[in-house]
């Protein structure tokens, strides 16, 4: 039996921002490496080349779906259901916001070094 309040819907949510955490993951690291494989700029190039322009906007895509997905979590509104506890759900609205919050700063992270280091330099 789940705790009144857990549904599918609710643990989406709480871990709304590590999937799409995860998924820039993949994205950034695939794209470096098949992008340098397949288009292998010159390091000459320095960073205006297709590779970073590709990883750019992949990452600028996920960082446009964590924003919308703050933008939601700020706006709705923080009622419990009828077999939940108003300090249960409180609690659980700001552990979605901490979650969030950690993956928004851990895609930047991750994001950083495309727009610092000149892709398949080594």
């Amino acid at each position: 039996m789940t705790p009144p309040g857990w549904t599918i819907r609710a643990l989406l949510r709480l871990s709304a921002g590590l999937i799409v955490w995860a998924s820039g993951f993949v994205f950034l690291y695939a794209g470096f490496s098949l992008g340098c494989q397949l288009w292998a700029p010159p390091p000459e190039d320095g960073l205006s080349n297709p590779v970073t322009l590709m990883l750019a906007g992949f990452m600028l895509v996920h960082l446009a779906a964590m924003l919308t997905l703050g933008w939601l979590w700020w706006f709705r509104p923080v009622v419990a259901a009828a077999d939940e506890s108003e300090s249960s759900r409180r609690i659980r609205h700001r552990v979605e916001g901490l979650v969030l919050a950690c993956s928004i700063f851990a895609l930047v992270w991750i994001a950083f070094p495309v727009f610092m280091v000149a892709p398949c330099a080594g």
